[in-house]
C-alpha cells in the first residue's frame, strides 16, 4: 500500500473519531439513556472505522514492515529459485552473479524426472551414483521416476544432470523427461526486491526467501493479533473517545485539580 493512501486511511479514522467526541459534546447535561446512546454509536463508528480504514493497513502491515526492514538491515538474504533445464542455467547463474547486491549464486539441489523403474534398478542407481559423478554429494531416488541430488558447491549442475541421464539411458534404457535446478543467491536484504522482480520476469518460479528480516516478519505474523480483534479495539476506542467527550468537563477539573494539589506540594517544599 503507497505511504500516502495509508496515510489518508489514518487521517480519516481520526476525523471518524473526532466525530464521535464533536457528538459527544452536544449533551452536556446527560440522562442514561443519552449515555447508551453516546455509547452506541461510538463503538459502532469505531467499528465501521476500524474495518474499512485500520483492517486494510492492517493486512498490508507485514509487507509494509518488510519493506521497512529491507531498507534499513545490513544483512544478507538467500533468495530461493527454481530454473528449468530448458534455458541455460549456467548463464542465467553467471548473469545473476552480475546484478547488483548480489554476493554469490550457485546450485542447491537438482530434480530429475524420469521414466519409472522397478526396486531392483532402484538400488542399482542408489549404488552408483557415487561412482557416475564423485561431485554428487547426496541423493534420494524414487522409483516413481524422481530423482533429488545435491552437488558440491560451484559445480556446474547441467554437468551432472547430463552425466546422470546418459548413465540412466544407456544402462537401463531410462528415459529423462525433464529436470529442474534449484538455485540459491545469496543477496544484499535491501537490493532483494529489485533482485526478485528482475528474475520473475524472466519466467523462472521463486521459491522463497531466507534470513533475518524473514525471521523478523515471521514473528510479526505469528505475534499480530486476529484483524477481528483488531476491527473490535477500533468499537472500543470509539466508545471511549465518546466517553470523553460527554465528561470532558469532569475530566479537565480533575486535572486541574491535581495539577493544583501537585504545584501546592512543590510551593509548600
Amino acid at each position: 500500500m503507497d505511504t500516502l493512501v495509508a496515510i489518508l486511511m489514518v487521517v480519516l479514522f481520526l476525523i471518524l473519531l473526532i466525530f464521535v467526541f464533536s457528538t459527544a459534546l452536544l449533551t452536556p447535561i446527560i440522562g442514561k439513556k443519552n449515555l447508551l446512546f453516546v455509547i452506541f454509536i461510538g463503538f459502532m463508528v469505531g467499528i465501521v472505522g476500524g474495518a474499512f480504514f485500520i483492517a486494510p493497513l492492517y493486512d498490508d502491515l507485514p509487507e509494509m514492515t518488510r519493506g521497512f526492514y529491507y531498507y534499513t538491515s545490513s544483512a544478507n538474504g538467500t533468495i530461493g529459485v527454481d530454473v528449468s533445464t530448458n534455458i541455460d542455467i549456467t548463464q542465467f547463474i553467471e548473469n545473476t552473479k552480475k546484478m547488483d547486491g548480489v554476493f554469490d549464486v550457485y546450485s542447491s539441489g537438482i530434480i530429475i524426472k524420469t521414466d519409472p523403474f522397478p526396486d531392483n534398478r532402484k538400488k542399482i542407481i542408489e549404488e552408483k551414483i557415487p561412482l557416475i559423478d564423485p561431485n554428487i554429494t547426496s541423493w534420494k531416488i524414487d522409483k516413481a521416476g524422481t530423482i533429488t541430488i545435491v552437488t558440491k558447491k560451484g559445480y556446474n549442475p547441467e554437468t551432472a544432470i547430463s552425466t546422470l541421464a546418459e548413465w540412466l539411458m544407456f544402462t537401463g534404457g531410462i528415459n529423462t523427461k525433464y529436470s529442474m535446478v534449484h538455485v540459491s543467491i545469496i543477496a544484499q536484504t535491501n537490493k532483494i526486491d529489485n533482485i526478485t522482480k528482475t528474475i520473475s520476469q524472466q519466467d523462472i518460479v521463486i521459491t522463497g526467501i531466507e534470513g533475518p528480516v524473514e525471521e523478523k516478519i515471521n514473528w510479526l505474523d505469528n505475534a499480530l493479533p486476529d484483524k477481528n480483534n483488531i476491527i473490535i479495539l477500533c468499537g472500543l476506542i470509539g466508545m471511549l473517545t465518546g466517553l470523553a467527550g460527554v465528561f470532558i468537563d469532569t475530566i479537565m477539573s480533575y486535572l486541574n485539580n491535581l495539577r493544583n494539589r501537585i504545584l501546592g506540594r512543590n510551593k509548600e517544599e
